[in-house]
């Protein structure tokens, strides 16, 4: 049943203590469901061949006396908890119910077999094996995540014994310097994903081992801490009565919210901007936003007294999140969002809004095993139709008066740079305070040891306000880690929280790290280059290379990529909570932090470049990337970024992406726009053996009163065949004859290229040109092989509309490569 909006008369609310830290028990079933399974880890090493329960909890208790969270770690199976003298209250239950959800287990098919022995050759297989009937095979080499990107392979890897041997001896050390207490919460979730990600979350001898302990452990910890509040909310304390006794029935009862929130508006606020210091300005904006939405969830969580654990997916605007389905909390949640949406009309007005929806559920359904087998998508599609309701009736009657009202009183004053007509900086009447505060943040925010800070005082260095779920004033503070370790020894009662980015930061407590795609090239000032400095940068023609790019129906695939339609008996089986969790992660993986490593490394370049690349990443979230940068090396990375995305994802996922070429000076917002026309013609592509998965290039050409993209492919075409293929064919022309056959040479033939179409006489003609610069008898042999074959596979190609057309591109991309800065105009 969809919840909807929920009538805020109808039921009583509870006081929310800001600021409180996690309630005990979620915090102990939240940590004890997160290392439940930690022995497999030492199976895996080889340090303790014990039933995995056993080691499981006598490790734990190196680092915390908490009994409750060691008996969760020793009793959480049911031939376990049979023979344990456990209270009526113990968490252990829960934690078992817990377990058994996120390995989609239920009381079908309980395994009351004696405890397994797991294999210290495990391999954690790929989550992208299954995807959209996928039939792949590979695995990972058991490691920590770190900045290079892990690709499954198809290799069996044999004797890992040591690999599991150091990943355990790191986590124990790191381990050892957390504290076990509330505070340090978001820093043990974090150690885990370092170190848990790749590992099997169970027996390598399943062929389906797809996923990782910590996706495993996460979800069990999600799940665990929505059933207590559940059932502590509605006064059920005997979990052994409730959730051993009366299994079966609690897996049909909806304890379980799932809640989701779109922000709209997030292109226009990045984009719409003008171009002095605009590529300063995207970042912050899109920074802020990241941020915004970060710290929404936070706000959310706190609310609901859970944890990071019950986050399933943030990117793009986009979060999802399981939470207890508890009416004073839901209200609770309903009352935040509308603060939080009054907050962002205060502040810009209409440029964004938070929709969202809440959608119960319970475990079977989260499990895909009731009669109705389109159970679970159903939660996703119930939560799509109500924010999609919501954003069509964003604001009431007095929301609307409220911004008229606004408008009416700056109608005469807008910023120069963004254009709102609210809160005008106080030292001029030219720009907005928000746009002031980016200008000021924008030179901090790309400092390697930067904390991002969320105050409740307002600071005296650099801030943006940021919302809160009360509607109390906070501040969005960047600074130096030194920093905010003396805040939070002086002031730690200032502090809402602390972001870390793409660094893990166990010493810190109240830190959140994010994954961020932030590579940014930077100038001998240590600052953000400008466009004309990456414009500099480039080879040959002084441009800026847009690229836009985004995955290719995600959506579907998060709510339907493992239904194997080729499975007669059982279709759904795959299609659980966990999956659609490790694959969301896996994702924003890939686009929020691997990016980084595509950037500093360049494997394909147009020219003969090396070194870190000339990009700016503006923006790079959970499935779509927006980079700018020296033209050359923007469209060299975007064939890295295909080639390594359809290795990570074994072709069970594709991207299609825009690129365009500009001058330095010509406004930002119609390059964004501009880009975004060639992604959606990409998206739009139809080709022999697919659709999408392709890019469009340079833009849009007028023809019979339409607009055409004559430069659009498919990726193995383009990087085949317009860069294979004829691309290299001119450079090794170029290569054999030096400047003989310059730019005007490629020009006569670009020219009689595109008159083939039209007028069939232009084909003579080109063959007569390619005739006339046929080399003489002087030349040595090598040089008249190269242009006789060049000559040709021209003269071949222009009989071809495809090959034609393809020449034309590759011709596109050289010319810019080699033209002088003279030439330009």
């Amino acid at each position: 049943m969809s919840l909807g909006y929920i009538d805020l008369t109808e039921y009583p609310v509870i006081d929310i203590m800001w600021g409180d830290s996690l309630d005990e028990m979620v915090f102990s079933v939240t940590i004890a469901s997160l290392l439940h399974d930690i022995g497999k880890l030492l199976h895996f090493a080889g340090d303790d061949r014990r039933a995995q329960n056993l080691s499981g909890s006598d490790f734990i208790k190196q680092f915390t006396n908490d009994e409750n969270m060691i008996h969760c770690i020793q009793y959480h199976r049911r031939e376990d908890i049979q023979i344990a003298d456990l209270k009526d209250d113990s968490p252990a239950y829960i934690v078992y119910i817990a377990n058994n959800v996120s390995s989609c287990v239920n009381n079908k098919n309980i395994d009351t077999s004696p405890s397994k022995r797991y294999s210290n050759s495990g391999l954690l297989c790929s989550i992208f094996n299954l995807l959209n009937n996928n039939t792949g095979t590979s695995t990972y080499l058991p490691g920590r995540i770190d900045k290079n990107i892990k690709y499954p392979q198809e290799v069996r890897y044999k004797g890992v014994e040591r690999e599991y041997k150091s990943i355990l001896a790191d986590f124990k050390d790191q381990l050892s310097t957390v504290q076990f207490n509330s505070e340090y919460i978001h820093s043990l979730i974090e150690l885990c994903e370092l170190y848990l990600s790749y590992i099997p979350s169970f027996d390598s001898t399943d062929p389906i081992s797809d996923i990782s302990l910590f996706d495993h452990c996460k979800v069990t910890a999600a799940v665990a801490s929505c059933i207590y509040l559940y059932l502590k909310h509605n006064g059920r304390t005997n979990y052994r009565a409730e959730l051993f006794d009366h299994e079966r029935s609690f897996y049909d009862e909806k304890a379980f919210c799932l809640f989701s929130v779109d922000i709209s508006g997030i292109q226009q606020f990045i984009y719409t901007i003008s171009s002095k210091g605009a590529l300063k300005g995207m970042r912050s904006r899109s920074f802020y936003l990241e941020i915004l939405v970060e710290n929404i969830v936070d706000e959310i969580l706190q609310i609901c007294s859970i944890s990071r654990a019950n986050l399933l997916y943030t990117g793009g605007g986009h979060l999802y999140m399981l939470i207890p389905n508890v009416k004073t909390i839901l209200l609770d949640v309903q009352k935040a969002m509308k603060t939080i949406n009054r907050q962002l009309m205060s502040n810009f007005e209409t440029s964004l809004f938070a929709a969202y929806g809440f959608e119960e559920c319970s475990a079977n359904e989260l499990m895909s095993r009731t009669d109705n087998p389109e159970s679970y998508v159903n939660i996703f599609r119930q939560l799509s139709s109500q924010i999609s309701r919501m954003k069509m009736r964003r604001y009431s009657a007095d929301d609307i008066r409220l911004l008229n009202a606004t408008r009416m009183e700056n109608d005469d004053r807008e910023c120069t740079v963004c254009g709102s007509s609210t809160n005008l900086y106080d030292g001029t009447d030219t720009v907005c305070s928000l746009c002031m505060a980016m200008s000021d943040i924008s030179s901090i925010l790309i400092k390697p040891e930067v904390v991002l800070a969320i105050l409740n005082e307002k600071p005296s260095g650099k801030y943006i306000p940021m919302l809160s779920a009360n509607g109390d004033q906070l501040f969005f503070c960047p600074m130096h880690m030194n920093d905010a370790k003396e805040m939070l020894q002086k002031n730690p009662e200032n502090v809402v929280r602390l972001y870390c980015k793409n660094l893990f930061r166990s010493g810190l407590s109240q830190s959140v790290n994010l994954w961020m795609g932030d590579y940014a090239s930077q100038n001998g000032f240590g600052q953000l280059k400008t466009f004309e400095e990456l414009a500099e940068r480039s080879e040959g023609i002084k441009r800026i290379g847009v690229l836009r790019a985004d995955v290719d129906n995600l959506g579907v695939s998060f709510m339907k990529g493992f239904i194997r339609e080729n499975d007669k008996d059982s279709p759904y089986r795959f299609l659980t909570i966990s999956r659609t969790t490790a694959l969301s992660r896996s994702l924003s993986l890939f686009f929020k932090y691997y990016i980084n490593d595509l950037m500093e490394n360049p494997i394909f370049s147009l020219s003969k470049k090396t070194g870190k690349r000339n990009i700016v990443i503006v923006y790079s979230g959970g499935d779509d990337l927006f980079i700018v940068g020296a033209w050359d090396e923007v469209l060299s990375a975007a064939v890295d970024m295909h080639n390594a995305f359809e290795r990570y994802t074994q072709g069970s996922l594709t991207i299609s992406a825009g690129f365009a070429v500009f001058d330095s000076k010509f406004p930002i917002t119609l390059m964004a726009k501009n880009t975004a026309e060639l992604e959606d013609r990409a998206k739009q592509h139809q080709y022999m053996n697919g659709s999408k998965n392709s890019i469009s290039l340079f833009g849009l050409e007028p023809k019979e009163g339409a607009l055409i993209d004559r430069n659009t492919y498919d990726w193995k075409t383009f990087i085949n065949k317009v860069l294979g293929e004829k691309y290299n064919a001119i450079k090794e022309l170029n290569r054999i004859t030096g400047e003989e056959k310059g730019s005007t040479f490629l020009y006569n033939i670009l020219f009689f290229l595109r008159q083939c179409e039209d007028e069939k006489i232009n084909i003579a003609r080109l063959a007569y040109l390619l005739a006339r610069h046929e080399p003489t008898d002087k030349a040595d042999n090598d040089a008249k092989s190269v242009y006789t074959s060049f000559s040709n596979s021209i003269y071949k190609w222009s009989l071809c509309d495809a090959d034609r057309q393809q020449m034309i591109t590759a011709i596109i991309i050289y010319i810019y490569l080699i033209r002088e800065k003279g030439e330009e105009k």
